[in-house]
């Protein structure tokens, strides 16, 4: 990794976390043709379509500013919001609807605890990429937000790599040494660059990290768990 720069490190790790996408998602979505899946909703299909816009816009975004096209950066950040926007509510319709799936979910929590988990996940990429836009007049804080904003949405592709894995007795272990995984990848790219770690990423990923042990807390809570069966009602009322 010695040889990473700073045009260089976004545009490569770009294509990694597409990678992880693409491989997570292969069997499900991508290439479902050539496996033995059950047909997607026209929801879910919805879902993965605007999330793999999202993450075609990360990687080519990235690669303009590596290639010093700010304008065309810029510009492509318009449809940016958009594609954002519809991954934040068709993401939120796709957790309510998800709460009242009837089957075992991680951890053997049932649908509506569960639920959490991708509740967390799309609240929080909403979330910095909401500080991200605001902040697009200072570069090296919205670079970063927008690294996180998309590490923030990728346990549902390493959780079916896991579930691939057969290894769902270590749900929660992985999906932290996951996200550990590629917090640190942000970390060696500034340290390499720049001999000195950004508190977005030093701060923001510590706390990606740790929030897996809070995100199983919550949702094997009684509490939430009256929170998910309301949001399963709620799901089912709003796709009938």
């Amino acid at each position: 990794m010695a040889a990473v720069t700073r045009s260089r490190f976004y545009p490569l790790f770009a294509l990694f976390l597409a990678l992880v996408v693409f491989t997570g998602f292969a069997r499900t979505f991508y290439l479902r043709q050539w496996f033995d899946v059950p047909p997607l909703t026209v929801l879910m299909f919805l879902h993965g379509l605007v999330f793999s816009m999202w993450v075609a816009l990360y990687v080519i975004q990235t690669r303009l500013i590596a290639a010093h096209q700010v304008r065309a950066h810029m510009r492509l950040g318009i449809a940016g919001l958009v594609i954002a926007a519809l991954v934040v509510a068709i993401g939120l319709l796709t957790v309510f609807v998800s709460a009242s799936a009837p089957r075992v979910r991680a951890l053997g929590m049932a649908s509506n605890h569960f639920v959490f988990v991708p509740f967390f996940a799309i609240t929080t990429f909403g979330l910095l990429v909401a500080a991200a836009v605001s902040l697009r007049k200072h570069p090296a804080l919205h670079k970063r937000l927008m690294t996180l904003a998309m590490i923030a949405i990728l346990p549902p592709a390493t959780a079916r790599l896991i579930v691939l894995a057969d290894l769902r007795e270590h749900f929660l272990l992985l999906q932290t040494t996951a996200t550990a995984v590629f917090v640190v990848f942000c970390l060696a790219g500034d340290w390499i660059k720049h001999r000195i770690v950004h508190p977005i990423y030093a701060i923001g990923g510590v706390l990606f990290v740790l929030s897996w042990p809070f995100r199983i807390w919550v949702a094997q809570t009684e509490a939430w768990g009256r929170v998910g069966t309301w949001m399963a009602k709620m799901g089912t009322f709003l796709v009938s």
